[in-house]
C-alpha cells in the first residue's frame, strides 16, 4: 500500500486531480457571482458548469494515458515494463472515457441546483419568459450643478426648471440677494459654459413657474403675480395680463393663447398672448366647477384638451384629481385620483406627482382612457404639496431633468430650533432633528410650545422646557397644531383639524377642552393681555375676536366679533396682538404686494398704518413696546422697525403709532412656508430670536454644501418607460 500511495502521488493523475479541482472551484465561484451581474441567462452558467464536470474525467484519463512508468526509490526499477503505465487497447480506453464522462455529466446535472445560486438568475427568467416583458432599460443618469440658488419665498423650493422641446436649452431660477428677486437663467445644454441671466422677477404675489412656448422661442413665467414672457435670446419682459393675479400653480401657453388659474376664484381662464381680456374656459361654466380649485393646466396634442388638477381644498390647491377638460365642449373626465402636476409625453404616458414621487401611467389619447397600471418611476422630487409645484421638466425628445428632494410645503422637512442674536449669530441649538413649526415662547420665556409633525399629515403639540432641556407632549391624537399661550401661561390654545379650537393645560395635568367646535378650519393667532383670543375661521378665512372662556364653547353668532381688517387680505394674515394689547399687526396684499399693517385694537377702525415699506410678512412684536420685527419681501432678511406711540385718549389707549424707516437686522435662511408660520419668536430677556431653520444653516461649511443645487439628468426617459410602464 505504501508503494501504491507513493506511486500515485508522483503520477500525472494526482497532479491533474488537484489542479483541476482548484481551478474548477474558482471558476464556479466566478460563474455564480459575475454572470448575474452582466445579466447572463441561467443556461449559460449551467452549460459552463456542465462542461467543467465533463472535462474532469477526460483530463484524468489523459493524464493516466500519458503517464510514464514510475521508478521506485526502494528497488530502482520501473513499475511497468512497457513504455506507459498501462497496457489498454484503444477500444477499451474509449469505452472507459465515454462511461466516465456520462457518469460525471449525470452527476453534474444532479448537483447543479446546489452549486449555482439560481435565485439570482430567476428574476430574468420570470421577467422575460413568464411575463413576456422586455428587460428594464434604465436610462443613463448624470448630475448638473446649478450652484447656490437659495430658497423661493412662500413655495420654499430651491428653483424652477423648464427645458425646450428640442432638449437643447434649460431655464432655471435662483434667488438674488442684491435685487430681492428671483433671477431667470438660460443654459445652453449643447455648450456647457453658455449661461445667460435673462432678468429678475418680482416675487410679490408669486413668481417663476417657467414654461417654454411650443415653438421654443419664448419663455413664459409669473412675475409679481402676473404672467409675462421674454424671448430666449433675452430682452425686456413683456407683461401679458395685468388685471388678474395668477394663482401660484402654473399655466399653459399654446396657439398664441394662455390658460391660467386666477387667484381670486381659482377658476381657469384663457386670454391671447398679446394681451387683452381674460374669459373663463368652457368647462368652468357649471355649478360643480365653481366649487373647486383648478391648477396646473397642460395642453394635450391637438390643442383642444387640457390635463388639469382639481381640488376641493382651496388651501391645498395643487393636489387632487387629474382631469381632462375639453376646451370645445366643456366636458370633464376624471383620470387619476390623489395626484398633481400632470403632463403628457409622446411615449403615450401621463406622468404626475404623488407623495413627492414621479409616477407614470399609459394613456390612450384617442379614447382618453388609462390603459395600464400607475407606476412610480422616480422617487424623491422636490415638491410643494400646497401648490402642487414639482421641480421636473421633460423635453419632446425624452430628456428628463429633476431636482432631488421632498415635500417642502407640507412641513415634513427636517429642521432645528436655534437661538440667534440680533446680529444673526447662532448662540446655541435648542432642539434639532425634527419637523417643527409654529414656535411660541411662554410668557415667562422659560418654555416653548411648537407643532411637531409625524408621519403623513399627523401633528401634535409639544412643550420644550428651556431651563431643564426636557420635552413634554401635550396632545396625542395627531390633529393638533398652531399653539398659542394664554397670558398667565397656564393654558395652550391650539387648532384641531377635526374638532375646532381647543385648549390644554400647559403642564399636561388636564385633558383638552373645546373652545369653538367646528369641522371647518380654524386657526388661533394671538391672545391679548385681557384674555381676548384672535382667530380665523371659514373659507376664505374671516378673522374673529372673542373673550376667552374655558367653561363653554364659543358661539360665533353671539360671542365673537368679526374684524374687517382689509378688503383684500392675504390668505395667511398672521395677525398678532401687541404685548400691551393696544395694537394688532397683520399682513395684506391690498396694494398688490405683501405688506405689514398695524391698527388699533380692539377698535380697528380708529386708524391704520403701514409698518413695512418694501414688502414684509410674519410680523413679531417686541415686548419692550418699541419694536416690530418682520420678514422682508422674498424671505431674504429679517427686519426691524421702531415706533413711537401718541398720547392716551379717552378710551385710555394711545391713538397714534408712528413708525420709523425699517432696518435690516440680519439675513438668515428659515423654514418659513404658508403652513409653518410662525417660525420665530423673540426673547426680551435673552435679546435673541428663537428660530426654526434648516439643519447646518449656522455652520459655514455645512451651509455652503447644503445650499448647492444639483439637477439629475435622465437622458432618455422614453426608453425606460417603454419597459417599466407597460400597456395592458
Amino acid at each position: 500500500m505504501k508503494f501504491q500511495w507513493e506511486t500515485f502521488k508522483q503520477s500525472n493523475v494526482a497532479r491533474i486531480f488537484i489542479a483541476y479541482a482548484v481551478v474548477a472551484f474558482g471558476l464556479m465561484q466566478v460563474f455564480d457571482y459575475l454572470l448575474p451581474i452582466i445579466e447572463a441567462p441561467l443556461w449559460v452558467a449551467q452549460t459552463l458548469t456542465l462542461l467543467l464536470f465533463l472535462g474532469f474525467p477526460i483530463s484524468l484519463l489523459v493524464g493516466w494515458v500519458t503517464q510514464r512508468p514510475i521508478i521506485t526509490s526502494e528497488s530502482g526499477t520501473r513499475s511497468s515494463d512497457s513504455g506507459y503505465a498501462h497496457s489498454l487497447s484503444r477500444q477499451k480506453f474509449v469505452l472507459i472515457g465515454l462511461g466516465s464522462s456520462a457518469l460525471f455529466g449525470f452527476l453534474g446535472l444532479i448537483l447543479m441546483p446546489y452549486l449555482l445560486d439560481q435565485a439570482s438568475f430567476n428574476n430574468q427568467i420570470s421577467f422575460e419568459e413568464t411575463s413576456g416583458q422586455q428587460p428594464l432599460n434604465r436610462s443613463f443618469r448624470s448630475s448638473m450643478m446649478l450652484g447656490e440658488t437659495g430658497l423661493r419665498p412662500v413655495h420654499n423650493t430651491r428653483s424652477d426648471v423648464a427645458i425646450t422641446g428640442d432638449g437643447t436649452k434649460l431655464a432655471y431660477t435662483y434667488m438674488s440677494e442684491s435685487t430681492a428677486g428671483q433671477t431667470i437663467v438660460i443654459k445652453d445644454l449643447t455648450q456647457p459654459d453658455s449661461v445667460r441671466e435673462i432678468g429678475a422677477m418680482d416675487v410679490t404675489n408669486g413668481s417663476g413657474l417657467l414654461f417654454f412656448s411650443q415653438d421654443d422661442e419664448w419663455l413664459h413665467f409669473i412675475d409679481g403675480g402676473n404672467i409675462s414672457r421674454v424671448r430666449i435670446e433675452g430682452g425686456s419682459f413683456q407683461s401679458i395680463n395685468t388685471q388678474t393675479l395668477v394663482l401660484r400653480s402654473a399655466f399653459s401657453a399654446f396657439d398664441e393663447k394662455i390658460i391660467f388659474s386666477a387667484s381670486e376664484d381659482q377658476q381657469l381662464y384663457e386670454m391671447p398672448v398679446s394681451g387683452g381680456e381674460a374669459s373663463k374656459i368652457q368647462s368652468m361654466n357649471n355649478t360643480e366647477a365653481e366649487l373647486k380649485s383648478y391648477t396646473w393646466p397642460r395642453i394635450l396634442p391637438g390643442n383642444q384638451k387640457l390635463l388639469v388638477t382639481s381640488s376641493d381644498n382651496e388651501l391645498v390647491v395643487g393636489y387632487g384629481d387629474i382631469e381632462v377638460h375639453d376646451l370645445l365642449t366643456g366636458e370633464i373626465k376624471t383620470l387619476i385620483r390623489s395626484a398633481s402636476n400632470a403632463s403628457y409625453l409622446r411615449s403615450g404616458h401621463i406622468i404626475f406627482i404623488r407623495d413627492s414621487d414621479l409616477w407614470a401611467v399609459p394613456f390612450d389619447i384617442e379614447n382618453l382612457e388609462l390603459v395600464g397600471s400607475q407606476v412610480p418611476i422616480i422617487e424623491g422630487i422636490e415638491t410643494n404639496s400646497v401648490y402642487g409645484h414639482a421641480a421636473y421638466t421633460v423635453s419632446e425628445t425624452g430628456k428628463l431633468l429633476y431636482l432631488p428632494g421632498g415635500d417642502r410645503g407640507a412641513t415634513l422637512n427636517e429642521g432645528q430650533t436655534a437661538w440667534v442674536t440680533r446680529s444673526g449669530d447662532t448662540v446655541e441649538i435648542e432642539a434639532d432633528s425634527g419637523s417643527f413649526a409654529h414656535v411660541r415662547l411662554s410668557p415667562n420665556e422659560d418654555q416653548m410650545a411648537f407643532t411637531r409633525f409625524g408621519d403623513g399629515t399627523s401633528s401634535d403639540i409639544f412643550v420644550w422646557d428651556i431651563d431643564r432641556n426636557t420635552l413634554g407632549r401635550r396632545t396625542f391624537d395627531g390633529f393638533a397644531s398652531r399653539p398659542v399661550w394664554t397670558p398667565d401661561g397656564s393654558q395652550i390654545i391650539y387648532s384641531h383639524s377635526e374638532e375646532g379650537l381647543k385648549a390644554v393645560a400647559s403642564n399636561g395635568t388636564e385633558l383638552p377642552v373645546t373652545l369653538f367646535e367646528t369641522t371647518d378650519r380654524v386657526r388661533p393667532y394671538s391672545v391679548s393681555p385681557n384674555g381676548e383670543i384672535l382667530f380665523d375661521w371659514g373659507s376664505p378665512p374671516r378673522i374673529y375676536v372673542a373673550d376667552l372662556p374655558l367653561d363653554a364653547p364659543i358661539s360665533i353668532e353671539s360671542e365673537a366679533d368679526e374684524l374687517l381688517l382689509s378688503p383684500t387680505i392675504f390668505i395667511n394674515h398672521q395677525s398678532q396682538i401687541s404685548p400691551d394689547g393696544n395694537w394688532i399687526s397683520y399682513v395684506s396684499n391690498e396694494t398688490g404686494s405683501l405688506q405689514v399693517y398695524v391698527r388699533p385694537f380692539p377698535n380697528i377702525n380708529a386708524g391704520k398704518w403701514q409698518a413695512s415699506t418694501e414688502g414684509g410678512f410674519t410680523p413679531l412684536w417686541n415686548k419692550n413696546g418699541r419694536e416690530l420685527f418682520f420678514f422682508s419681501q422674498g424671505n431674504l432678511s429679517q427686519m426691524r422697525v421702531t415706533y413711537n406711540v401718541g398720547a392716551v385718549g379717552p378710551n385710555e389707549k394711545p391713538n397714534l403709532i408712528d413708525f420709523d424707516s425699517p432696518e435690516n437686522l440680519f439675513t438668515r435662511v428659515t423654514s418659513v412656508s404658508p403652513t409653518t408660520q410662525p417660525v420665530w419668536d423673540y426673547s426680551l430677556e435673552r435679546e435673541s430670536f428663537l428660530i426654526i431653520e434648516p439643519p447646518n444653516v449656522g455652520d459655514a461649511v455645512g451651509r455652503i454644501l447644503s445650499a448647492q443645487t444639483n439637477l439629475v439628468v435622465v437622458e432618455n426617459i422614453f426608453s425606460e418607460l417603454s419597459s417599466l410602464v407597460r400597456v395592458d
